[in-house]
């Protein structure tokens, strides 16, 4: 950054990163011009200790995205999601103000004043990519140090898909979308793990369709059919043994219908039914944990269905109303002392003496 000036002093300071170091002080000069100079020798000099092949192959950030998106794309051990989840990122990235930075001259500060659009979970989307990028630019020895970034704070999801807002998203929804929102409704399902599930994975006799993958190793788990959810399977299934039970119209990669085809359809679906923005895919699975939790009372069976490895990410998912307290709280008191009962004992309360230290007396009843 260029020098500046704090309120409490009357020279200019200096504030760079060079391979990934940060440096920064005072220029010790009153002159804006004179503090500028300062600050291009003392880059120079740190950039002059730097290691020789940082400085031989630092990058802007707009120079290295072509190679991360290469390992992205095809890296091995990276699974679909986190693949998508990264290009995303990175074309948030491409929309920000550091793509003309170099590599090492990025640093957490500079991170932290780079403004990102959208809500706090894109935003996280932004930094996490960045973060990573950053760090495969350390393993490959581009800079000497990753900064360590800071996510944005996220306000945890609240908002459910009730009756009639399922009616009126279901009414707005075309064929694939109806049917996937349903299966994410009634099992609990992650969207990727919707659009990927498979025909011969289903389990007619014990109702239940197999999840082989997700974002966990307890995941792959069994999902429960329910009685509309087995309707629409058996439609769907109808002279098919196998195959992808959401195959896609046109020849694709996967063979399935892709998530981004989903999603905009159930913005389009939303847009049409005139519901609020908060209102998104994903809903879906907050309200199958609240409710499985409502009607079972039973963690342990949430958190499997679920398919999280930790129940304090399932409390995440869980929104209790406050009428269920209260009518927890009225059930408790119909089995406690009757209403007389406790007016006769407030009467005996106030028959009993009570001694008055300030005047010195007793009184007969309490007043």
């Amino acid at each position: 950054m260029s020098v500046y000036k704090r309120d409490d002093s009357k020279y200019h300071r200096y504030d760079f990163t060079v391979a990934g170091l940060r440096y920064r002080g005072s220029t010790r000069q009153t002159s804006e011009s004179k503090a500028k100079t300062v600050e291009a020798k003392l880059i120079a000099e740190a950039e002059a200790k730097g290691p020789q092949a940082i400085k031989v192959k630092a990058l802007t950030l707009s120079g290295y995205i072509p190679q991360f998106l290469e390992w992205v794309n095809h890296g091995r051990g990276i699974d679909d999601d986190t693949r998508r989840y990264y290009r995303y990122g990175a074309a948030r990235i491409q929309q920000s103000d550091l793509m003309n930075l170099r590599l090492d001259q990025i640093s957490r500060d500079m991170v932290d004043r780079t403004p990102f659009s959208g809500a706090p979970a894109y935003v996280n989307q932004t930094l996490r990519t960045l973060r990573r990028l950053l760090g495969k630019a350390e393993e490959s020895k581009l800079i000497a140090k990753a900064p360590r970034i800071k996510l944005a704070e996220e306000r945890q999801r609240e908002t459910m898909i009730d009756e009639e807002t399922e009616a009126d998203l279901l009414a707005n929804a075309n064929g694939n979308l109806h049917d996937a929102l349903i299966i994410s409704q009634d099992t609990g399902a992650r969207p990727d793990e919707v659009i990927q599930l498979r025909i011969e994975r289903i389990d007619w006799k014990r109702m239940r369709i197999f999840n082989p993958s997700g974002k966990t190793r307890m995941a792959r788990r069994y999902l429960p059919v329910s009685q509309r959810m087995l309707d629409l399977l058996v439609v769907r299934c109808k002279g098919k043994t196998e195959g992808w039970l959401f195959p896609a119209a046109r020849k694709s990669g996967t063979g399935h219908i892709s998530y981004s085809a989903i999603s905009h359809a159930f913005l389009r679906a939303r847009r049409r039914a005139h519901l609020p923005e908060d209102i998104v895919w994903y809903s879906a699975r907050h309200t199958f944990g609240t409710e499985l939790m409502e009607f079972t009372g039973d963690p342990s069976l949430v958190m499997k269905q679920m398919g999280h490895e930790d129940f304090r990410t399932t409390t995440r998912y869980l929104h209790p109303d406050t009428e269920r307290a209260r009518n927890a709280i009225d059930r408790r008191n119909r089995g406690r002392r009757t209403s007389s009962e406790g007016n006769q004992r407030v009467r005996k309360f106030r028959r009993d003496p009570v001694y008055d230290p300030v005047k010195n007396e007793t009184h007969g009843e309490r007043g």
